[in-house]
């Protein structure tokens, strides 16, 4: 009886995964730039052309990277917007979208860093999630919310970068980063503090 190799039978769903997982880890050891489509179709052990199938440009392996915490970022706006308003909502949402921060996220989130040119391209098409979180602002603020109070709503979603900004050049890793995010998270909206507080 003959057997299918499992490369054989993955799916095309399957395929695309493991491209961008192999991507992801090349981008993010070699850069963006120091990686080619030969690199990635190496380390696959497939063609270029085999690849191109499935992506026609490194841009747009990092688009589609972007696009799954886009998808998530969706989620979490549709999640939001069915909740009552509640005292701890920021709070809970903002952990939520920590608490969705695996490894793989990390390492998208170094690309970022890392290739700011890229991020600007990407930001110019809209496709960056940075930009999509002026709508989670827009669903924690009201008419009397200020620049200020608006930013402190974003710092409370953005602390996973700062997080890992601050552990380039130390033997932080994974876990330290996003257990550092968290308590930055639950300062910043600390009931009765000076942080981004709920709405009332």
């Amino acid at each position: 009886m003959t057997t299918t190799p499992d490369s054989e039978r993955r799916t095309g769903a399957e395929t695309r995964a493991e491209i961008l997982r192999v991507a992801l880890r090349l981008f993010t050891e070699k850069g963006f730039e120091g990686t080619s489509i030969r690199d990635i179709a190496d380390a696959l052990g497939t063609t270029k052309s085999s690849l191109y199938y499935h992506f026609p440009s490194k841009d747009a392996i990092v688009t589609s990277l972007m696009e799954e915490r886009r998808h998530e970022l969706d989620g979490l706006v549709d999640w939001i917007a069915g909740q009552p308003p509640a005292p701890g909502l920021l709070r809970e949402t903002a952990l939520r979208w920590i608490d969705g921060t695996t490894p793989e996220r990390l390492q998208a989130m170094r690309l970022a860093h890392a290739n700011q040119p890229l991020v600007r391209r990407l930001a110019a098409g809209g496709q960056d999630v940075r930009s999509g979180f002026d709508r989670v602002v827009d669903l924690f603020a009201d008419d009397g919310t200020t620049t200020e109070d608006r930013l402190l709503i974003r710092m409370a979603f953005d602390t996973v970068s700062a997080a890992l900004l601050a552990a380039q050049g130390t033997d932080a890793g994974p876990d330290d980063v996003i257990a550092a995010a968290r308590r930055a998270t639950l300062a910043l909206t600390c009931p009765g503090g000076s942080g981004a507080n709920d709405p009332a």
